[in-house]
């Protein structure tokens, strides 16, 4: 869970930053990267596995659900930023 929190955490950080200016290449693989594994998470994915189609949209999915389950949280967490 742990992981998932920091991950959310800088999610949700470069969400914030996106809309603010334009991310440099290396921020967004970074933020590109923390969203993959966000999805991995989601799935019970190692953190190093590439997904497959199905496990992305599935992941996706999930992670969609999430946050509209748990609105109060995705929105303290985008406003702290």
């Amino acid at each position: 869970m742990e992981d998932l929190w920091n991950h959310l955490v800088t999610y949700y950080h470069c969400s914030t930053l996106a809309e603010t200016w334009k991310l440099t290449q290396p921020e967004r693989f970074a933020c590109n990267d923390t969203y993959q594994q966000i999805k991995r998470l989601f799935v019970g994915a190692e953190l190093n596995q590439r997904l497959t189609a199905q496990q992305n949209l599935q992941a996706y999915q999930l992670f969609k659900s999430w946050e509209a389950e748990n609105a109060a949280l995705v929105e303290y967490l985008r406003l702290r930023q």
